[in-house]
């Protein structure tokens, strides 16, 4: 519906545009006609000018309304492809508790053994992905700031 409203105001400041430049061209015809070549209302020679500005300005605008921008928006479901499927589960439940998870929690909402989950944040402690801190009898496990700005935490 976006798409479609764009279109009809595009098509509608095109049309204005057409019907400028069509009434500038009948009023330069008929004061040509009539003997007035300066056209003492307003002078021929700005209109050239003027239409083309105007063209401009309209040309402008609607590859602005019709060329959205490019965003270099990244995938998430797609990085997470790079990780290894226990790793993908546990960077995922990280992401869903906003980066920050103790590793006990970890155990328990990923089925995985307290070695499972050991060995693999160790390993993404290895690759820089995560950090962990100690807090009390369990970890707390963060994803490191590089990771939270790509996923937008």
């Amino acid at each position: 519906m976006k798409q479609e409203k764009k279109l009809i105001f595009g098509i509608l400041i095109l049309s204005v545009f057409v019907f400028i430049v069509a009434a500038s061209s009948l009023y330069v015809q008929t004061e040509i006609s009539n003997g007035n070549v300066c056209g003492c209302a307003v002078p021929i020679p700005i209109f050239i000018p003027f239409l083309a500005s105007i063209g401009l300005f309209i040309g402008t605008l609607l590859y602005y309304l019709f060329f959205p921008k490019h965003e270099n928006k990244l995938d998430k479901k797609m990085i997470l492809d790079f990780f290894e499927k226990e790793e993908k589960e546990i960077v995922s439940k990280l992401i869903e508790n906003k980066g920050s998870c103790l590793q006990s929690k970890l155990t328990r909402e990923t089925n995985l053994s307290k070695v499972q989950v050991f060995r693999i944040l160790e390993n993404l402690v290895k690759r820089n992905i995560v950090s962990k801190e100690s807090y009390g009898k369990t970890n707390t496990v963060k994803l490191n700031d590089w990771i939270i700005k790509l996923f937008d935490l």
